[in-house]
């Protein structure tokens, strides 16, 4: 039987991340930012998280009992990281009765880098990265569009090699239904945790009728009222998580689930005995 909170309009809505080094919570009401709080500290998040969200609602005025929904970055990240934030998003749905919605830490990443959505009437289109290192030259990466169509999945989030990204932003001619050829970017954005890929991104070519002054590079954190924005959308579509089923996106087994992995497989110790 569907929870009848979950049948009243959602107006107060909770946001969190901690999937990277950020911690971020949010207080969105009837669809304006009540309230925002950010800080770095990753191996703090576990202690952290519950006294800001409290802090947060306490300053706003909002008992947790008047919350309608809660949203929260699911991954890509910090392994350790994305499990806090699911697992506490998840009990408070679970224990106010209230729906959980899961979205991409990576698109609210280049929502945010985005800002404001393009005018119906523009026909160019941008292209935004969204990055956060994954240490050894690989990136948590995705490719979002922005055009006169809204905002659309170019690239689902993923784990490559920097280089496998880049590669991935000339595509190939492609044909639309109709026949005609679909164009690239008029612009391209990386956002996020760039720091460690300038240097690739300076030497890189840009695909083919892309000046490389079209190409542009801005750090960033993921943002909790970016979080809510794109849990909103979800909702509106008539979308909610199952707070019992939804689970992190790593978009890798953790280090310690390949060894297990491997050693189910091969019948012994992973990677052979000590």
């Amino acid at each position: 039987m569907t929870n009848q909170r979950e049948q009243k309009p959602i107006r107060t809505i909770l946001a969190l991340d901690t999937s990277t080094s950020a911690l971020t919570v949010a207080l969105v009401r009837d669809g304006q930012v009540a309230a925002e709080r950010s800080s770095q500290g990753e191996r703090n998040h576990s202690i952290r998280l519950l006294p800001e969200i409290a802090d947060m609602l306490r300053e706003a005025g909002i008992e947790p009992a008047g919350l309608d929904a809660v949203a929260v970055g699911t991954g890509p990240g910090s392994y350790t990281g994305v499990r806090i934030g699911v697992t506490v998003a998840k009990t408070f749905a679970w224990s106010l009765g209230i729906p959980v919605v899961g979205v991409s830490g990576l698109e609210a990443l280049a929502l945010g880098s985005a800002g404001a959505q393009p005018a119906a009437d523009e026909t160019g289109a941008t292209w935004y990265v969204p990055l956060l290192d994954a240490r050894r030259g690989q990136a948590y990466g995705a490719i979002y569009a922005a055009d006169r169509d809204g905002w659309r999945t170019i690239e689902p989030d993923a784990i490559r090699p920097f280089g496998d990204w880049l590669n991935r932003l000339a595509p190939p001619d492609r044909l639309t239904d109709a026949g005609e050829r679909r164009p690239g970017p008029d612009e391209i954005v990386f956002c996020g945790e760039v720091a460690g890929f300038e240097e690739a991104i300076a030497n890189w070519t840009p695909p083919e009728g892309l000046s490389p002054d079209r190409v542009a590079v801005r750090p960033g954190e993921v943002r909790a009222a970016r979080i809510a924005e794109l849990a909103l959308r979800r909702i509106a579509r008539g979308e909610r998580d199952d707070p019992h089923r939804l689970v992190p996106n790593y978009t890798q087994l953790a280090e310690a689930e390949v060894k297990l992995m491997q050693k189910r497989q091969q019948g012994g110790e992973p990677f052979g005995a000590c």
